[in-house]
Parts: structure tokens; C-alpha cells; sequence
């Protein structure tokens, strides 16, 4: 039986003063969920090759409780990419031109994220009596990929983003919709 993957030890809660900060406690619950996720598909593959007797092997309840944990991560990440896309890349490039190269590749690999969940997805709908080690592979692949996409984009993100005040601060009443909060000037 596999060795199950060690639970990360509990962080203190990341104080947000800027968007970079939010970001990256972002970052962190997604690499939180991996390894919690990856321990969950390691022990249910386990229960289910340890199954001996007639027919199939029962649905562990983990199956569903993987399915649900996978399916809420696979929604994050989806939000998070979008709302990166939609919102947080165009106001990057807007005040950093110079940084068009290292967006598009942020973007490129959102994609690719995209497709690589789908793909997971795919699988998951078969939890109970799929190929185990595909399944784990494909996770594995795209757990890689997250990881080496999140390093990268904070490389690049988090020294811009850092003098982004979040939550802004809402606009004076002196102040025309629209106009920065007294934070952000």
C-alpha cells in the first residue's frame, strides 16, 4: 500500500495588504489542495486495490469525497485563471508594457492549465473503477504544471502587484465614480 503523501503543517493566515498578497494566499491554498488531493487519490486507489472477493470493489466513500474536492479545486482555479485574465493581466500590461512577453505566457499557460484539467476531469468521472496509475499520472502532470506556472507568475506578479493596496479602498465622496480611493493615490 502506498506511503500517503505527509499533510502540510497548517499556515498562519497571510495578513493581505496588496494584491500580491492576495495572490499568493491564493497560490497557497491551491498547493495546499494538491497535496491534500493527492493523499485522498492515494488512499482510495489503495482501498480499492485491497478489495478481494466477487465483483466490483466497493465505492469508498473517498471517491466521492475526491470528486467533490477535485471538481471544487478544478472551479477555483478556473475563477482564479479567468479573473487573472480578465482583470488582473490587462491592468498589468496597461502600467507595464515591457511586460507583454512574460503576460502572454501567463496566459498560454492558463490554457494549457485548461486543457490539462479537462483532461483530469475526465478521468475523475471514473474514480471508482478507472486506471488507478493513469489517473495518478494525469494528476501528477498537472499538479507539475500548476507548480512550475505559480512560481513563474510570481516571479513576475508579485513585486508588480505589491503596490496594488487590496482590498482598495472605495472612493471618497469628493471623488467621481471610478477615480482612485485615497490608498490608491
Amino acid at each position: 500500500m502506498p506511503t500517503p503523501a505527509p499533510t502540510p503543517a497548517p499556515q498562519a493566515p497571510r495578513e493581505i495588504n496588496s494584491l500580491a498578497d492576495k495572490l499568493l494566499e491564493v497560490h497557497d491554498w491551491l498547493r495546499d489542495q494538491l497535496v491534500h488531493l493527492r493523499a485522498e487519490a492515494d488512499a482510495h486507489f489503495a482501498a480499492r486495490a485491497a478489495h478481494r472477493g466477487p465483483g466490483r470493489p466497493p465505492a469508498p466513500g473517498l471517491g466521492l469525497q475526491i470528486r467533490q474536492r477535485c471538481l471544487e479545486f478544478c472551479d477555483t482555479l478556473t475563477f482564479h485563471h479567468t479573473a487573472e485574465d480578465d482583470h488582473i493581466l490587462p491592468g498589468v500590461l496597461a502600467h507595464h508594457p515591457h511586460l507583454r512577453d512574460t503576460l502572454d505566457r501567463l496566459v498560454d499557460e492558463h490554457r494549457a492549465l485548461t486543457r490539462s484539467k479537462e483532461r483530469l476531469l475526465a478521468l475523475l468521472a471514473d474514480i471508482g473503477t478507472g486506471d488507478a496509475a493513469l489517473f495518478l499520472a494525469e494528476f501528477d502532470r498537472m499538479a507539475g504544471e500548476l507548480t512550475a506556472h505559480l512560481e513563474y507568475e510570481e516571479t513576475w506578479l508579485v513585486p508588480v502587484l505589491a503596490q496594488v493596496p487590496f482590498p482598495p479602498a472605495p472612493p471618497g465622496p469628493q471623488d467621481p465614480p471610478g477615480a482612485p480611493g485615497p490608498r490608491e493615490r
